[in-house]
């Protein structure tokens, strides 16, 4: 693959970089036709999205160095800004964009459960984008995979995957899959039956499929929790419990409202 795809004297076009920012992009674009669609206002959602999106890629860089400090130490600080050579981590995002986005829903008085809804989608494809991004630069490989049908061999020396290796192409995995959910996300929407749901399924469907493709990953991902389960699976596997708990704990709300009607 290409971790670098264009070089002009001092400037480097990366392809990680250029993943990323498409997908932001993209991610925006679907966001905004969705609050055009709900009905909320626009400039105050722009402002969260852009707020979230910002605090996201700092926590998800944190993560990162969270749990690759041993080999990112002994770089300059300023290093920790150079998101567009990869090294992002998305439990960092969630982890720092979803209080954002609760804090600043309530600072312009929009309504959560309705502007966590409209993020789900957008946040889908964006996810699904930035991981050709990660297939560019090698970061997120897999397990090898020798004769493996659609195994992929890293040459480039600038990638960050061992090179000359049959490899699961897990970054091509996870990418399809988030395409799958947001396809069934904006399939839900016109079909959910109440505020949420568009968000905790988003949120159940992104943990199994992060626990299934976890299983062919062969990068680092932290020193194991428990036994041969990553944090990455494990922060997988709360976050799938917490989206099926509030998705009946909404249900069962929403079915007491209406019995009470």
């Amino acid at each position: 693959m290409r971790p670098i795809l264009l070089q002009l004297g001092p400037l480097t076009l990366y392809g990680y970089g250029l993943m990323v920012a498409l997908g932001t992009a993209v991610a925006m674009w679907v966001g905004v036709r969705l609050v055009r669609r709900d009905g909320l206002d626009l400039d105050a959602c722009v402002n969260v999205g852009v707020a979230t999106a910002l605090a996201g890629l700092l926590g998800a860089r944190a993560f990162y160095y969270i749990i690759e400090w041993d080999s990112l130490s002994h770089l300059p600080w300023y290093y920790f800004f150079f998101f567009w050579e990869g090294g992002l981590v998305f439990y960092g995002c969630l982890a720092v964009g979803l209080p954002t986005t609760i804090v600043l829903a309530r600072h312009y008085h929009l309504p959560l459960l309705r502007l966590l809804d409209i993020g789900a989608p957008a946040l889908a494809i964006g996810q699904a984008i930035g991981r050709v991004g990660c297939f560019l630069a090698g970061c997120c490989h897999g397990l090898p995979w020798p004769g493996g049908a659609c195994a992929v061999v890293f040459t480039d020396p600038h990638s960050l995957a061992p090179r000359g290796v049959e490899l699961h192409p897990t970054q091509l995995y996870t990418s399809a899959a988030l395409l799958l959910i947001f396809g069934a996300l904006i399939w839900l929407w016109p079909r959910r039956r109440f505020y949420g749901q568009i968000f905790f399924s988003y949120a159940v469907l992104h943990a199994v499929a992060r626990i299934i493709i976890e299983q062919f990953r062969g990068d680092f991902r932290g020193e194991p929790i428990c036994g041969a389960v990553t944090p990455t699976a494990f922060f997988a596997g709360c976050l799938a419990l917490a989206g099926v708990v509030a998705l009946i704990w909404l249900w069962r709300k929403q079915g007491r409202h209406r019995s009470e009607q």
